[in-house]
């Protein structure tokens, strides 16, 4: 699957939930299909799904999903652990599984597990077997996040997109506005206290 199908697939099943992206190609593409106001792009490296799992704890009654890249989740692991010990269920952890480091020309470096060792990771760390998926189409992708609108997480859905440092999906797109991850979180909170 492209990493452009697995944001359109986030995009579809969206709704109104807040959303935080890793950097690198995933958040051009994501803020050029859906520049959503509840939306934090280019979060630091390792701190995705610790930033988004923070959102739902803090917002119990939203959705949040994080869409977060092998390599940046191997570089924050450790929140998986404590997800497990205190479950938001609100929150979807979207893996775009690539295998390897980067999104930019020259990351060709391949990360430390393919998409059924992520898959395998989440469970050891303890979140539960039944909403630990690995998808590797984007009409199955859809369907999954589709449930994780009726069904409580947390849930982590490995999405197995094309080895390439490019994926043919663009690159390393960029949002079209300059718009700093610190503008992106300002505009996701004031978004979500208007809602309240």
């Amino acid at each position: 699957m492209l990493r452009a199908e697995v944001i359109d697939a986030v995009v579809a099943e969206r709704d109104d939930a807040a959303v935080v992206v890793s950097p690198g190609a995933s958040s051009g593409l994501m803020h050029a299909t859906d520049p959503h106001p509840a939306t934090i792009y280019n979060m630091e490296l390792g701190y995705t799904t610790a930033v988004a799992y923070g959102i739902a704890l803090g917002r119990p009654g939203e959705r949040v999903i994080a869409v977060e890249g092998d390599g940046s989740l191997f570089a924050g692991v450790q929140v998986l652990g404590t997800l497990a010990r205190h479950p938001a269920t609100n929150l979807t952890i979207v893996v775009l599984a690539n295998g390897i480091w980067g999104t930019g020309e020259g990351n060709v470096a391949t990360t430390p597990g393919g998409p059924a060792q992520l898959a395998a990771l989440a469970i050891a760390c303890g979140l539960p077997p039944e909403r630990v998926r690995t998808v590797a189409d984007a009409g199955a992708l859809r369907a999954q996040l589709g449930q994780t609108k009726t069904e409580p997480g947390p849930w982590f859905l490995c999405a197995v997109t094309e080895r390439s440092s490019s994926d043919r999906s663009g690159g390393r797109a960029r949002p079209r506005v300059l718009l700093d991850t610190v503008e992106a979180v300002d505009l996701t909170r004031r978004y979500l206290r208007d809602r309240r």
